[in-house]
């Protein structure tokens, strides 16, 4: 197995490197695309709970966190 992107943009196959390794291979990559305003060396790791995600609308996900926000600062004040 070789890195599709090591091999699309220096013309090389290496081994397969593992996070978070491989990632900081991308900083320069990543920093000068970022400030042209581009996401196309940005990492997006989902990890191990991208099975806990779910399609939810932006308002309902909103109203998610302002509940949960809300929650937690009166839990935090003392009042629940």
């Amino acid at each position: 197995m070789t890195q599709q992107l090591l091999r699309e943009l220096l013309g090389i196959d290496l081994p397969i490197i593992q996070a978070p390794i491989a990632g900081g291979a991308l900083t320069p990559l990543t920093a000068a695309a970022e400030s042209q305003e581009s996401g196309d060396f940005t990492s997006l790791w989902s990890g191990q709970a991208a099975a806990l995600g779910r399609e939810i609308g932006a308002a309902d996900l909103t109203r998610a966190l302002v509940a949960e926000a809300m929650d937690h600062l009166g839990n935090l004040s003392g009042r629940s």
